[in-house]
């Protein structure tokens, strides 16, 4: 009786150890200061069979493990609109296949200079040219870049890798069959993942959504989150039981989900799951590594991390040079990237590709692939300090009046790059309407440089540079950083000069609504989120944007920064508001 009562509490053991290690890991790293990520490798580490040797059950973990990537998968998707896929088409086509391409043939022959036989250098090298998927998301959250070009193109740039990992696993896999087949193996693969594809968008607007709908009516909050989890798991399962993956299955759900209105409040459903399995992704990084033999080859592991950090660092900013990126940019983005990938350490544990290495080396490349993931917040950063001194240098350079690549179109032009002037810019730019934008004050701007906006260094108050940049042209100006005693000495000369042009500006409150009003300025109380949301979409409407395409925008943006969609009062204003 004693052995029955006693085996639930055995069967908890590990869920218990997993979730109170990782409630440790959170708050420890958070005390010392360090990413939370690191703290669970550490975590994994320490409890793993080389220190503590708490015992787990390898399947359970590894799937856990996974479940963590699904999840994460499935927010992704969420993210992703059909109109974000057309918008992303530049980087889909262009920095994501070069970014993967210049990185994994770097280390497909590094790995064949090294004895690996062609197949194997290929599978480890393409495995090695992917990023963390886990890991940027997390950077780009935590420092509030999801939104600018830099986050943007960086998400863009996973989403292309997670597809393009899914094919490898299946080419890692094939590796141990009979190798005329590998080909239409993957063929056929790729003929289910659009089949998929396809199924998952009618399936969003048919099924998914009408199904939320019933459920939200009911007001039954469980049934919703099981319906929640059911939608994520089974998709995942469906894909996989294909021969595709559980990954693939899981973005495509959450690709199916993004179009319907309950977007919101699924992602809150699932937010707790994904964070907590997440973790447990991180520690089971940690119990994989062989601690012994690591610490008779570490200089082997920190050899190899440090030419997999700077080969992609040196990689991803070709790529995004090619890509026309700017100098500033273009350094952040590659620091961002350069990490390994939660992928590479499934293809090293795929036994095809493991029996083709020379003993010791796939111990060597986990470490490897999990110390980089342990220093990419760390590299994140420096890649943003380094960018910033860079745009720095660029400043003077950049002080004379730029012509912005609007060529013989009319732009807007905004100064100051604050969250209202970023948003003004990816408006007029998600439209292609030109825009010039100029800031005058020093981490502004080379925070907005280095995010990836080309932005000059000036200022509103010099009559001469707003001369200059052909404001006399210009088919609005948007003042991102209000001052109003500025504007109101300039305000005269400003009407003479440039007579019936339009100037737009948010504000934070009633009173200097009213100052700015007065000055004769287009001004917006800022009660919505995203901050100048109100601003931004009076100015797409005077440029000339319809209707439809500015709801399509606002819900865009609702998504890129995860609020509420507010499409209705923005189109539809109550009366109160028009008249104020």
């Amino acid at each position: 009786m004693a052995a029955e009562a006693a085996s639930p509490v055995v069967a908890l053991m590990p869920a218990i150890t997993l979730l109170g290690v990782g409630a440790a890991a959170a708050l420890a790293s958070k005390a010392l200061k360090l990413s939370p990520i690191v703290g669970y490798l550490i975590a994994g580490v320490v409890i793993g069979p080389h220190v503590i040797g708490i015992e787990f059950d390898e399947n359970a973990t590894h799937l856990l493990a996974e479940l963590g990537v699904v999840f994460l998968l499935f927010d992704i998707g969420m993210h992703v609109s059909l109109r974000e896929l057309k918008e992303s088409r530049r980087d889909l086509i262009g920095l994501a296949p070069a970014h993967l391409i210049v990185c994994s043939i770097l280390f497909s022959l590094l790995l064949g200079l090294a004895g690996a036989s062609p197949p194997i250098a290929i599978a480890i090298g393409v495995s090695l040219g992917l990023s963390s998927t886990a890991v940027v998301s997390r950077i780009l959250t935590e420092r509030s870049l999801a939104s600018c070009p830099l986050g943007r193109s960086a998400t863009h740039v996973l989403i292309f890798q997670d597809i393009v990992a899914i094919f490898l696993l299946i080419f890692a896999h094939g590796l141990a069959g009979d190798p005329s087949a590998l080909l239409s193996s993957m063929g056929w693969a790729s003929v289910q993942a659009v089949i998929a594809f396809a199924a998952a968008i009618l399936a969003g607007q048919y099924v998914i959504s009408p199904a939320f709908k019933a459920l939200a009516a009911t007001r039954n909050d469980e049934a919703f989150t099981a319906f929640t989890l059911l939608l994520v798991l089974g998709a995942a399962a469906a894909t996989a039981m294909m021969g595709l993956s559980l990954t693939l299955g899981a973005f495509l759900a959450g690709l199916a989900v993004s179009g319907t209105p309950y977007r919101h409040q699924i992602q809150t459903e699932t937010g707790p799951f994904r964070g907590l399995l997440l973790s447990f992704f991180f520690i089971s990084v940690g119990l994989m590594l062989d601690v012994p033999a690591l610490l008779i080859a570490w200089p082997y592991v920190i050899g190899s991390a440090a030419v997999i950090m700077l080969a992609k660092t040196a990689g991803g900013y070709l790529a995004a040079r090619l890509n026309k990126w700017t100098v500033p940019g273009a350094t952040q983005l590659a620091f961002l990237l350069a990490q390994g990938s939660e992928f590479t350490l499934v293809v090293l544990a795929i036994g095809a590709v493991t029996a083709g290495l020379p003993n010791g080396v796939e111990a060597v490349l986990v470490a490897a692939v999990a110390l980089t993931l342990a220093i990419a917040p760390s590299w994140a950063g420096l890649g943003m300090q380094l960018s910033r001194k860079l745009a720095e240098r660029q400043k003077d350079q950049d002080a004379a009046p730029m012509s912005s690549d609007t060529g013989t179109a009319r732009p807007v032009i905004v100064f100051g790059m604050t969250a209202s002037g970023r948003l003004a810019v990816d408006a007029l730019l998600d439209n292609d309407i030109p825009v010039v934008a100029l800031d005058s004050e020093p981490d502004r701007f080379l925070a907005a440089v280095a995010d990836g906006y080309k932005v000059t260094f000036g200022d509103a108050a010099n009559l001469k540079l707003i001369t200059a940049i052909g404001a006399n042209h210009a088919r609005a100006v948007v003042i991102g950083a209000p001052r109003y005693e500025v504007s109101k000495s300039i305000t005269p000369t400003i009407e003479r000069n440039f007579p019936g042009m339009h100037r737009f500006v948010a504000v934070d409150s009633p009173e200097d609504l009213k100052r700015f009003e007065a000055l004769g300025m287009r001004a917006h109380l800022s009660l919505a989120e995203p901050k100048g949301l109100e601003m931004a979409v009076d100015l797409l409407r005077e440029m000339g944007v319809d209707r439809e395409k500015l709801s399509e925008w606002i819900t865009l943006e609702s998504d890129r920064f995860d609020v509420e969609d507010a499409t209705d009062n923005l189109l539809d204003p109550e009366p109160e508001a028009e008249a104020a």
